[in-house]
């Protein structure tokens, strides 16, 4: 049985301002399904991912993410666009002065939650699922590099997305410690039918975790075996 895609792009141009980045693209992302995004620097990669989340618009051929038409993208739609997908990057943007559980409280409430008990669990859950039971309370700079990005991760994951971008997730990360956090990614994959994208220099982990590979090169956007 074929499974429903997430993310389809169909014969989408890409542009930068005035700049075309890939034109011709299509994409598709099934659910539950892990892909990497490889290509050198301005390759288009970065672009691509905005074109997800909804930061630059879609002019011409038909894309669609998490059942939002981005071609019908209205600011008032693209808070809700982006409720459906998890963003984890290479600088983990957490606050160093907080705890972790107040890090993830402060994404909850700017994203609606009101109910507190509520929301304590769901950190709690959250942790519990990147293995970080008991971190709630830490200092964020209590933690290591590889458990500041499993809190990222945590806090991708508060509002149950259908899809998680990870762009270089791993880039501050060392081998041992990377690893680590795409077997976490796969996990959730699995256990939660979470489709996962991964933008990556490191061909180390495309050869450890086997996914699908689209490769931005020349302006365009094409699977490669």
């Amino acid at each position: 049985m074929q499974k429903s895609k997430v993310i389809e792009f169909d014969d989408v141009d890409i542009w930068q301002e005035d700049k075309l980045v890939l034109s011709k693209v299509d994409f598709k992302l099934a659910t539950a399904e892990t892909c990497y995004i490889i290509g050198k620097s301005g390759s288009g990669k970065t672009s691509l991912l905005k074109t997800i989340y909804g930061s630059i618009p879609v002019r011409s051929g038909h894309a669609v993410v998490a059942g939002f038409d981005l071609n019908e993208l209205t600011d008032t739609s693209i808070p809700l666009l982006r409720r459906k997908l998890g963003m984890v990057f290479q600088d983990f943007i957490l606050f160093d002065e907080w705890s972790v559980g107040r890090n993830l409280m402060y994404i909850m409430e700017a994203t609606g939650w009101k109910d507190r008990a509520q929301m304590t669990a769901r950190v709690l859950q959250v942790l519990e699922m990147v293995g970080l039971t008991g971190h709630e309370k830490k200092p964020v700079t209590a933690l290591s590099g590889g458990e500041q990005q499993r809190v990222v991760i945590a806090r991708a994951l508060l509002n149950n997305p259908p899809i998680i971008i990870a762009d270089e997730p791993t880039g501050n990360l060392d081998p041992d410690t990377s690893d680590e956090i795409l077997y976490l990614l796969n996990r959730l994959s699995r256990e939660f039918g979470t489709s996962i994208i991964v933008a990556t220099h490191d061909y180390r982990l495309i050869q450890k975790f086997p996914a699908r590979v689209y490769k931005c090169e020349g302006g365009k956007i094409t699977e490669v075996g």
